[in-house]
């Protein structure tokens, strides 16, 4: 099974449209699919369920030590499971910054639920604190969507710094699937950034570029994924090619 972390410290990349996306797609082709909702602002959780509240979230997980089974809810729309979010895990890197082993305490919870899915995607905040790096070090691999311009190489070479810290200083080494392209439209400054992400930065540019589709918003707001909403839209064909390479 793979455990995959979408991760930009920049907001407004698509991050979490694609985690939801993306999971939904690879359920439809019968894969058995767990959603974590690692954002604070739980914007996964927001898009999938809309307001409602739950009783168990991920922060019960990392700070009250809940079974990862007892958080897990399902969502119909999606066809996918959800281990949900909530504000109080704005708190966590403090309530945690004592606690021995506080790094891995994601990778350990998850042990006992892994191998009932195919698939675990961890939706990340859009920072390098402590709930990301409990994500990467419970992950094998990650995916970094991108909105095509000059500071997105910036952002790329910070992802990369603590992924070499990471190995360097935890002895994790995390492979990089590639770069997921959102809100793609076909400029010189888009293409001159791809450019240097494949020969500058030496990374894989996934060949399915998401484009500046509006059914994709549409359907965040109706709370479905964007296959069902719109199956012929330029957003659903972009999203199911990329679920196909992405490496599950």
């Amino acid at each position: 099974m793979s455990i995959i972390s979408v991760i930009n410290q920049k907001g407004g990349v698509a991050k979490t449209t694609t985690s939801i996306n993306i999971a939904s797609s690879w359920s439809k082709r019968g894969k058995k699919v767990l959603l974590i909702d690692l954002d604070p602002q739980s914007s996964a959780t927001h898009a999938i369920f809309g307001d409602k509240e739950f009783d168990n979230t991920v922060f019960d997980i990392l700070i009250n030590r809940l079974s990862p089974e007892e958080a897990v809810v399902h969502s119909e729309a999606f066809d996918i499971d959800v281990i949900p979010s909530e504000i109080m895990l704005s708190g966590v890197d403090i309530q945690l910054a004592a606690h021995y082993g506080r790094e891995r305490i994601l990778k350990k919870a998850l042990e006992s639920i892994k191998r009932k899915y195919d698939v675990i995607i961890i939706d990340c905040s859009p920072s390098l604190g402590l709930l990301t790096v409990n994500a990467l070090l419970a992950s094998k691999d990650i995916i970094i969507p991108i909105c095509p311009e000059y500071f997105s190489l910036k952002g790329i070479e910070l992802i990369l710094e603590t992924l070499k810290n990471l190995r360097v200083g935890l002895g994790h080494k995390l492979n990089v699937q590639g770069i997921v392209i959102t809100r793609y439209r076909n400029r010189k400054v888009t293409n001159d950034v791809i450019k240097d992400v494949r020969e500058k930065i030496g990374l894989n540019v996934f060949d399915s570029f998401i484009p500046d589709n509006i059914s994709v918003e549409e359907a965040h707001h109706r709370h479905i994924p964007v296959h069902k909403y719109a199956p012929s839209s330029k957003g659903a064909k972009a999203y199911n090619a990329l679920s196909k390479e992405i490496k599950v």
